[in-house]
């Protein structure tokens, strides 16, 4: 039966990955929505439907669960960067250790209870906003959730740090003072397009980098912003970028004042290391939870003085270099050339001379390479392992891997392959909460032969 554009009422079982609401259709089968809490009721207008399940959206809650509470943001289920301001932080370590728990029960492995998040609000440490038209004003906001060419207006952002809307307004007001208008990208008209916004949280350093479309502008006509953007900042960036891709991308990068880098502390095993961070290198986007996430990976990894370690998608080196004073050897792969030209000089700030670093795709480089090693740590994107990897792995015979998982759907998948032969088997796995008030959630995994 059909029920397609009908609008129908559902009760949510329970949160699922990636954070959607999931009811039954009076038929018995799985209907998805956003924005339901366990228990809760509510009218729904169903948009896709397959024989195993549908997907709808939230019309009306008829029947609310005493778990619900208001959100802080008046943006809230519009905006797409939060989706469990609606929940305690308590509820939202609940629905987070539940889903994961349920995606890896196959492993009859040990699941720690999630390390959460010492910051819940004001946490994030790298925001990047768009310039839109806002009835005749530039100003600066999020994507709307799903949307494209539609925004919401920041501040307010309870997650972004606080020093952040300081800029926001700021570069909002020189926009509209002098007559700047906002891109437009659609018609790829507009001056101001990004104001990307960077700070070391346990140095308080800020990096500010605003984003123009590239047309002929003096920098006489820009200086009023950056005098008064240096003084809460201690890099200030100007970038052109002329393509027509909505991303965040540079044809000209070019520092305005200061220091061409922040430089972020992290404590790892008792020791200080430092990073530096430049406009577009990567970085995990909450400072002290990172602090939590490469404890816990040092942990499982119980390293050795004689132990070689492999660091695959190594990106800037933190999780390689954190590792390296209790280990023989750090070997780390990235395919991004400049975050491999940032590990190496990573390295040598934190007198670290026992790691190397190779820019090149993972499945060439241990398709070249036959060394072996003892242990390895994999840290890939969301889409997860590829095959060629995985065959690697169960091939090195390394006597651990920890993998460092953004996604719990595509580690469930890769774990599922890797202990599939018998050789390794899941120890343990520890869930790292980087991300409040939204869905997402780390998760680290040991495998030992």
């Amino acid at each position: 039966m059909s029920l397609r554009n009908k609008i129908i009422n559902v009760r949510a079982e329970k949160i699922v990955f990636p954070g959607r609401s999931l009811c039954r259709c009076s038929d018995g089968v799985a209907l998805f929505t956003e924005g339901l809490l366990p228990g809760e009721t509510a009218d729904v207008l169903v948009i896709k439907g397959k024989k195993t399940f549908r997907k709808a959206l939230l019309k009306n809650i008829t029947s609310k669960s005493a778990e619900r509470i208001d959100p802080l943001c008046p943006s809230f289920g519009f905006c797409g960067g939060c989706s469990f301001q609606n929940a305690s932080y308590e509820n939202q370590i609940k629905y987070k250790q539940k889903y994961i728990s349920e995606l890896l029960s196959f492993t009859r492995a040990k699941i720690s209870k999630i390390l959460t998040s010492p910051q819940i609000w004001y946490y994030r440490n790298k925001m990047e906003f768009s310039f839109f038209n806002n009835k005749g004003i530039a100003d600066l906001g999020l994507h709307c959730k799903g949307m494209f060419n539609r925004y919401v207006s920041v501040p307010p952002c309870f997650i972004a740090d606080k020093d952040f809307l300081q800029a926001a307004k700021a570069v909002k007001r020189f926009a509209n003072e002098n007559n700047f208008t906002a891109y437009n990208n659609k018609t790829h008209e507009g001056f101001f397009r990004h104001l990307v916004l960077r700070k070391a949280g346990n140095n308080n350093q800020f990096l500010i980098n605003v984003i123009t479309n590239a047309v002929e502008c003096e920098f006489v006509f820009l200086e009023p912003l950056i005098k008064d953007l240096a003084e809460f900042s201690c890099s200030v960036y100007w970038t052109s970028n002329g393509r027509k891709s909505d991303a965040v991308l540079a044809d000209k990068l070019t520092l305005m004042c200061g220091k061409p880098f922040i430089t972020e502390r992290l404590n790892i095993g008792g020791k200080d290391y430092f990073f530096d961070i430049s406009p577009f290198s990567f970085f995990q986007t909450n400072s002290k939870a990172t602090e939590i996430l490469y404890n816990e990976i040092l942990r499982l990894l119980n390293p050795s003085k004689y132990c070689v370690l492999l660091d695959l998608y190594c990106g800037t080196g933190a999780i390689g270099i954190s590792m390296a004073h209790n280990v023989k050897k750090v070997i780390g792969v990235e395919h991004i050339g400049q975050a491999i030209d940032n590990a190496k000089k990573n390295a040598s700030e934190n007198n670290v001379f026992n790691a190397e670093f190779y820019a090149s795709d993972a499945e060439d480089w241990v398709k070249e390479n036959k060394s072996r090693f003892d242990a390895v740590v994999v840290d890939p994107p969301r889409s997860g392992l590829s095959k060629d990897i995985i065959k690697f792995l169960l091939e090195s015979k390394a006597k651990r891997i920890i993998y460092v998982s953004c996604n719990p759907s595509t580690l469930a998948r890769d774990l599922q392959l890797i202990t599939g032969n018998i050789k390794y088997k899941i120890k343990e796995i520890t869930p790292v909460d980087m991300f409040p008030q939204t869905y997402h959630v780390e998760t680290v995994a040991l495998l030992e032969l």
